[in-house]
């Protein structure tokens, strides 16, 4: 084979000189990213969006003020305080006997009557016990006839006896009498006989006649002693049948209260309202057993239906000791709901607690109102404004705003009112000006910003932000 020759030998060598190795350190470097250069420009592209973004929604700032509410009696209050309706007549209705409950009649909201049946609990065993109790008082009362009848009988028997022992008293009577006349007919007759006027047989004769005459006369004072113990057997008789009957109506006297016991038992199943109101709660509900609250027993509840009466609704607050000296019972009170704070109400103080509480200083008043508002609910919070002498505590308050805010649109004066970011033109009723402010009767209430710059061209609303947010 043939060797290459040199000038080919040589161009391949120049060739290979010219090209760079894959490894070399300089291809590398051509083909990384800058990627901390990348992070910088888009920092730099967040930024200018959000600048661009900030001068596009930018919401201009103005200066407002607050549209302020005076009360004209505001001198002549004393103190305010805050507090809680509470009902004066509530009642947590329980049970007075323990069993399951069967029945609830009412629900929370539904107004009652008093003595109104509410609930009722398991009375099948009462029941049973006031039948019971119904028959032996009707056998009690059946056996009150037979006991008179005997009765009766024995006085019947008592009165006969007691005639024949008068009989028998006359009958003793007439015997001892011809007895006695017997007695001195034989005397005569012995007399005689002994001075030989009368014979034997005159003698014989009156004798036989006082014999037989005392004879009848014992046989008399025996029958007098019979008729006696009939008499008083039959006195004892009729005593026996006065007790039997005494005791009958004792048996019924007993029977009754036995019936009229397990009838205030039984009575006691069916819950009744104490008095008329509301009820508040529905605290058991019907298959649960419920008990005296003075048992507790275990797992049963003692509270059926929390029952208020919403004519007694008043205000409990706690005054400060400072201010108690000035307020006393009949103190004239605003009372304002925090549920309905546009509506204003009149009331009174009707007590203060005899007693303070030393930990936090205050005595504890109770406020009635004039007349109860239908939308009162117990333990509705509410504020108390007290307030000395005669005074008209409902008389309204007084709304006044700047001057500077007054501007004019569409022939109107009004403000404009910042109604969240946007500015509202509110027409008023306004009246005279008075160290820079404006009674306003109509238009706007207390509490509200208006804009001090009456010059602000209000375009759509015009998104603002008052000065300082």
């Amino acid at each position: 084979m043939p060797e290459p020759s040199s000038s080919s030998s040589a161009s391949r060598d120049s060739l290979a000189a010219l090209q760079l190795a894959k490894t070399s350190p300089v291809l590398r470097r051509r083909r990384r990213m800058p990627s901390g250069l990348l992070v910088l420009i888009v920092l730099c592209l967040l930024v200018a969006a959000v600048v661009m973004f900030q001068q596009i929604t930018a919401v201009p700032s103005v200066q407002t003020a607050v549209v302020q509410r005076s009360s004209p009696i505001a001198d002549r209050e004393i103190t305010t305080a805050n507090g809680y309706v509470v009902a004066r007549i509530r009642a947590s209705v329980a049970s007075k006997v323990q069993g399951r409950l069967t029945r609830v009649l009412v629900d929370e909201g539904d107004l009652v009557v008093a003595d109104q049946l509410l609930a009722e609990v398991e009375h099948d065993e009462l029941d049973a016990q006031v039948v019971e109790a119904q028959a032996n008082l009707a056998a009690a009362k059946e056996s009150v006839p037979t006991r008179e009848a005997g009765l009766r009988e024995e006085q019947a028997s008592k009165a006969t006896f007691r005639a024949s022992l008068e009989e028998q008293r006359s009958a003793v009577a007439e015997a001892e009498a011809v007895f006695a006349e017997s007695e001195a007919s034989f005397k005569r007759t012995e007399y005689l006989f002994n001075k030989k006027i009368r014979g034997d047989a005159d003698l014989d004769e009156a004798r036989q006649a006082r014999d037989v005459a005392k004879a009848r006369a014992d046989l008399a004072k025996t029958a007098l002693l019979t008729a006696e113990s009939r008499v008083v057997r039959a006195g004892a008789a009729v005593e026996v049948a006065q007790q039997q009957l005494v005791m009958a109506q004792h048996e019924i006297d007993a029977a009754a209260a036995v019936l009229q016991r397990i009838l205030a038992i039984r009575q006691k199943a069916f819950i009744r309202a104490p008095f008329s109101g509301m009820i508040l709660r529905r605290e058991a509900e019907p298959g649960e057993v419920v008990s005296p609250a003075n048992t507790g027993a275990s797992g049963s509840k003692t509270v059926v239906v929390s029952l208020a009466d919403f004519a007694t609704l008043e205000i409990e607050v706690d005054v400060y000791e400072r201010d108690i000296a000035r307020i006393a019972r009949g103190t004239a009170c605003r009372i304002v709901l925090d549920a309905y704070p546009q509506q204003p109400l009149a009331g009174s103080v009707r007590l203060l607690r005899p007693t303070a509480d030393r930990s936090r200083a205050t005595i504890q008043a109770y406020v009635t109102f004039s007349e109860v508002p239908a939308f009162a609910r117990p333990e509705m919070g509410s504020r108390v404004s007290f307030y000395s002498g005669d005074v008209d505590v409902l008389v309204p308050d007084r709304i006044y705003v700047s001057n500077a805010a007054i501007t004019r649109r569409d022939g109107k004066e009004g403000v404009l009112a910042l109604v969240g970011k946007k500015l509202r033109f509110r027409p008023l009723q306004l009246g005279p000006e008075s160290d820079g402010l404006r009674r306003v009767f109509e238009g706007i209430d207390a509490g509200e910003i208006v804009v001090l710059d009456p010059a602000v061209e209000l375009v759509d609303g015009l998104a603002v932000r008052a000065a300082g947010e």
